[in-house]
């Protein structure tokens, strides 16, 4: 789309530092689409990252922040969607990522204190003081991990 710059810090043949340098401008981007890790019934968004760019991009930075959540990600209350983060989408997405780390290798969480850790910034939003910056689309159907 013309005019539209789509920042990518998982676009293939990046080295690690332009990966950090992606990352950085990620927090200045107009619009952030992404999605949480989990969501509570009472609306709280729990999220656990690497190395935090996402959660801070969340927090503050993008005017808009867009996430699209499947329903298979919304839990009872903080407790399990720290659960479902943790011990599901966390190993999940080092295997997406091909990370080096125990989860990868036994499916399990493992509290690693591994080089490549996915689990190293956790994020619980409440809310936000500026109305209408986050915006939550729940779809009906598993969406996701």
């Amino acid at each position: 789309m013309p005019g539209v710059e789509v920042i990518d810090p998982y676009k293939p043949g990046l080295s690690p530092e332009e990966g950090l340098k992606v990352r950085r401008r990620g927090l200045t981007a107009d619009v952030m689409i992404a999605s949480s890790n989990a969501i509570t019934l009472d609306g709280k968004l729990v999220n656990l990252d690497g190395m935090g760019n996402r959660v801070a991009s969340m927090a503050f930075g993008p005017e808009k922040v867009i996430l699209v959540v499947g329903m298979n990600k919304v839990m009872p209350d903080l407790d399990t969607a720290m659960a479902r983060v943790k011990h599901y989408a966390a190993p999940v997405n080092a295997t997406r990522l091909s990370l080096k780390n125990p989860c990868v290798e036994t499916g399990l969480c493992a509290d690693c204190k591994s080089p490549q850790r996915i689990c190293n910034v956790w994020s619980i939003i409440e809310g936000h003081m500026i109305k209408g910056r986050i915006h939550v689309k729940l779809v009906g159907e598993n969406f996701g991990y």
